[in-house]
């Protein structure tokens, strides 16, 4: 696993989190993981989440 696939918070006030989880998220998706990118106002950050953990 690389450093990138295990990033999976960053903070929603840097321009450049959102584009580079959804980029994660979808080569963890490619590699099979049902995954989604979501916003935690607790936080205040973007974080990839099981699609299980959003419901």
């Amino acid at each position: 696993m690389t450093t990138a696939e295990m990033l999976r918070e960053l903070p929603a006030g840097d321009s450049r989190s959102l584009p580079t989880l959804d980029g994660i998220a979808e080569s963890l998706r490619r590699q099979g993981e049902d995954v989604e990118v979501v916003y935690s106002p607790r936080g205040d950050v973007f974080r990839i989440v099981t699609r299980e953990q959003v419901a």
